[in-house]
């Protein structure tokens, strides 16, 4: 089962980046000498997640846009999201705007594609 908040999301809606996110950050420096000292830390939080609604695989329908519509203008707001047997505390990551970028499939059509763009909080 998919689901953000209250909201359904078709189980053939993609997560685009899920293996694409690393939860260690490294930083390397050198001391005077010359030699490699590392930093090296684990990364709880700030996983982008970005659903795709892709055009061959799944259409959004005019209510479930709105919803989502409805949510990502809630400023600040999280939602939970269960994705099959995993769960996330999330919000729209709108520093990477647009953060729902959904368009018709057809002009004047009531289906939808496109990305959902989110965060762990």
């Amino acid at each position: 089962m998919k689901q953000l908040g209250e909201l359904l999301l078709p189980d053939s809606l993609q997560w685009q980046d899920r293996y694409l996110y690393a939860p260690v950050h490294q930083t390397m420096a050198h001391t005077l000498a010359g030699r490699p000292v590392y930093f090296v830390s684990a990364l709880l939080w700030a996983q982008p997640i970005t659903l795709l609604a892709e055009e061959s695989v799944t259409w959004l329908d005019g209510p479930t846009v709105a919803a989502l519509a409805a949510m990502a203008a809630q400023a600040g707001a999280t939602f939970p999201l269960l994705w099959e047997e995993d769960s996330f505390r999330v919000l729209f990551r709108h520093q990477d705007a647009p953060a729902l970028q959904l368009r018709p499939l057809w002009p004047n059509h009531d289906h939808y594609i496109g990305t959902i763009k989110l965060i762990v909080c």
